[in-house]
This record gives structure tokens, C-alpha cells and sequence, in this order.
């Protein structure tokens, strides 16, 4: 046997040897590389920052067109605006709620620069697919997984599939108190050009390489502020998977019980993806029992469980002051995208470097309408652990109650 190390013999752990339990002594991007297989990772102060700085990295700016889906939160539409591109709206699969493929082909135009997909309520999006329809046309795949981190497609972690992946800490699958969220990619230029969206000139000046990203790191670029916060996701991410995988076998409990309930369509996972329930999403049939999906959910509510439609109410839990909101549908109908005039004079959408300004009308996307009005939403709080089998039992009484007392609704 070999000298000890202590009086100068070999090491048994070599330091080209990391165990899983070296993760809490290692930075958060290092343990994110190491957990998703990611080349690159660089932590930003949120998910938001994240889809910025990717659509940042890929070039998109005036003129271009990023496509995207308006089936989603604020942030991912809101990115596209803060680089001053354009949203180019498609819609989504009916069963995934995740944007539908050949939408997408149908959209794609000498314009397009990206494409913003969502893995939305923790469901993957269609990356593969995505993946080979750009390799025709030289585009970028973003995938914002901000739902969606600890996800899977075919035993791959999301963070590890598309070109550029946006993470977010607040709230989500890998959860920091204080917020923050990360890129991930295996392109170093990506990498590299996404620290210009809004890191310190010194930190730039010390990981880039690229002389074109050099040259802007004494503004730090946009001269931003994307720095990181919420690095005490570290914790949560030893534990990840197994509070996920908890997650699942809970929601698998709900769509087991509640696919006996007519009216209520629980969750489709598709097959090779892990859906990681941030969100444990429903559909309504309104013309099942004659009563709304806004009033089903009132009484639900009622019961003790919090269910909301979450494109059009979204989560009125967030903070304290939080009031319900009528947000009146999908994003392409709401207010900025009606106007077409967020920084004035019609910018960006009536900028002269947009060749054919985008009309956003009602119908252009039927089948996020329709589910706008259908959908709803349970929780991640309510689904993971401690909540356990019977506080899922309990989720499923109360629907059960709402629905044996339907005809008190229509009064």
C-alpha cells in the first residue's frame, strides 16, 4: 500500500477527482456545470436576466425577429423588448401547452434571429426538434427553463440540449429566498458574448477571451446591472432531484385520482420528458357543467386550495399587496402588443429597421385562446414535500366536492 499522503505520498481523491459532495464546497455555476453537463454557466440576478442575456448573445436587436410563444409569463416576451427585437408569436401544443413545431416552421422568415422557447409549468418544450429546424437556417435556440430546471428530455438535464438555457431561483424547482437565476450553455462565443448584457467590467475583463468581447468590457457592456444573487440555491441544489422526484410522484397521485372526474383534464407528459410540476396545470371544460373556469376556481379556492388561471390571473399569491389580475388573455393581446409603442414613436415594433411590422390581433393564435380560458394551475408549494399522498387526497376531495355541487354554481 502507498505512503500516506500526509507524509508525502499519493492522494487516494486526486484533485482531477470531484465527489457529488464536493458541490457545497464549489461555486454554484461550477455544481450547475457538473449537475446539467453544461459546458458554461454564469449566475444573473434572475430568469429574466438570463433570457436577456442570451437573446443578447445570439445578436437579436432592431429589426430582428424573435419567436416565441405569448402562452407564457411576462418575462420571456418582455426579454425580446428589452433588446429591442420584435416578438414573433406562435402558438402552442394543446396537450404541453409548450409552442408547437410546425407554428414555428410556418413563422420562420429571412428576419428571424432566435427562438425563444418556454418549458412552461415544468414540461419541456420540443428543444430537439427545435434544434434540427435551426440547423436549416443558422438560427439560435434559447430555451427558457425557468420552470423548469431539474427537467429532463430523453434522460438529458434541460441546461444541456439547447444552444442558451435560462434558469430562474425564485420560487422554482431550485429555489433561492432571495431570487437570482443563471445561463447555461456549451458555446463559448455565446458564453462569452452574453457577459456584455450586464456583468462588472472587471469580471468580464477576467473571463472573457474573445477580443470582440473585450473590447466593450470597460462599460460592461450595456453598462447593466445583471450581477448575481440568490447563490444559496447551492443548498437546494444537492437535494434537487429528490424534492422533484417527490413533486412527481404527488402530481402522478392527483392525475391518477382526478382523470375520474369529468370536466377536469389533469396534466399530458410527453413521453421522454420529465415534467417537474412548477406548476400542476388542469384544463376546465366549461360546456361539461355550465360553469366558468373563473367560478370553478372561486369555489375551489373556497375549499382551501389555491387554483387560479395562470395566463390570464397569474399567481396573486406572490406578495402580500398582490390583488387578482384580468391580464385579458394570452400576451399578443395585452395592451404593449395592441399599442405597438413601448419606447415611443413605435418602437420597437414600428422602428425603420423593422422591414414588416407584426399586427397582433385576436384569433392569430386560437389555440392559446382557448386555453386561457380553461386552464388552471396548482401550486409547487401545494405539491411538494412535506405535502405528501394525503394532503394530495385532500386536493382531490375538494374538486370532487366543487363538482357534486356544480348545479349551486349555476345558481
Amino acid at each position: 500500500m502507498s505512503k500516506l499522503a500526509l507524509l508525502g505520498g499519493p492522494k487516494t481523491i486526486g484533485e482531477d477527482h470531484d465527489l457529488r459532495s464536493s458541490w457545497a464546497h464549489r461555486s454554484l455555476e461550477q455544481a450547475l456545470c457538473e449537475y446539467t453537463g453544461a459546458r458554461y454557466c454564469k449566475c444573473v440576478s434572475s430568469g429574466t436576466a438570463a433570457i436577456i442575456s442570451g437573446l443578447f448573445a445570439a445578436g437579436c436587436g432592431p429589426g430582428d425577429e424573435v419567436i416565441t410563444v405569448a402562452y407564457t409569463w411576462v418575462a420571456t416576451a418582455g426579454a425580446i423588448l428589452r433588446v429591442n427585437a420584435v416578438p414573433i408569436f406562435a402558438d402552442i401544443d394543446p396537450r404541453t401547452f409548450t409552442i408547437d413545431v410546425d407554428d414555428v416552421r410556418r413563422k420562420i422568415t429571412k428576419h428571424t434571429r432566435a427562438i425563444l422557447a418556454v418549458d412552461f409549468y415544468g414540461h419541456p418544450a420540443p428543444i430537439p426538434e427545435l434544434m434540427a429546424i435551426v440547423e436549416e437556417h443558422g438560427l439560435v435556440v434559447i430555451e427558457d427553463a425557468c420552470q423548469a430546471s431539474t427537467a429532463e428530455i430523453n434522460g438529458q438535464k434541460v441546461g444541456n440540449i439547447a444552444h442558451f438555457t435560462a434558469f430562474s431561483w425564485s420560487g422554482k424547482p431550485i429555489y433561492s429566498g432571495s431570487g437570482g437565476g443563471a445561463y447555461l450553455t456549451n458555446d463559448r462565443r455565446l458564453y462569452e458574448r452574453a457577459l456584455l448584457a450586464g456583468q462588472h467590467p472587471t469580471v468580464i475583463q477576467g473571463l472573457a477571451t474573445d477580443p470582440e468581447v473585450l473590447k466593450y468590457a470597460s462599460m460592461g457592456g450595456t453598462g447593466d446591472n445583471m450581477r448575481a444573487v440568490g447563490t444559496d440555491a447551492l443548498q437546494q441544489l444537492l437535494d434537487a432531484d429528490a424534492r422533484t422526484n417527490a413533486r412527481i410522484r404527488n402530481c402522478e397521485y392527483l392525475t391518477e385520482k382526478l382523470s375520474a372526474i369529468p370536466g377536469v383534464t389533469p396534466p399530458y407528459v410527453r413521453p421522454g420528458h420529465k415534467h417537474v410540476y412548477h406548476i400542476y396545470n388542469c384544463l376546465w371544460d366549461p360546456n361539461e357543467y355550465g360553469v366558468s373556469r373563473d367560478r370553478f376556481c372561486q369555489a375551489l379556492n373556497a375549499e382551501g386550495v389555491f387554483a387560479v388561471g395562470y395566463i390570464k390571473d397569474a399567481n396573486y399569491r406572490f406578495a402580500p399587496e398582490s390583488q387578482p389580475i384580468q391580464a385579458g388573455g394570452p400576451i399578443h393581446l395585452r395592451t404593449i402588443f395592441q399599442e405597438r409603442n413601448l419606447y415611443g414613436k413605435g418602437c420597437p415594433f414600428l422602428c425603420p429597421h423593422v422591414e414588416n411590422p407584426p399586427v397582433y390581433r385576436k384569433g392569430d393564435l386560437p389555440v392559446s385562446e382557448e386555453m386561457a380560458e380553461r386552464e388552471f394551475g396548482i401550486f409547487q408549494p401545494d405539491l411538494s414535500p412535506p405535502n405528501d399522498e394525503h394532503d394530495m387526497q385532500l386536493i382531490v376531495d375538494a374538486v370532487q366536492k366543487v363538482v357534486d355541487h356544480i348545479d349551486e354554481l349555476r345558481e
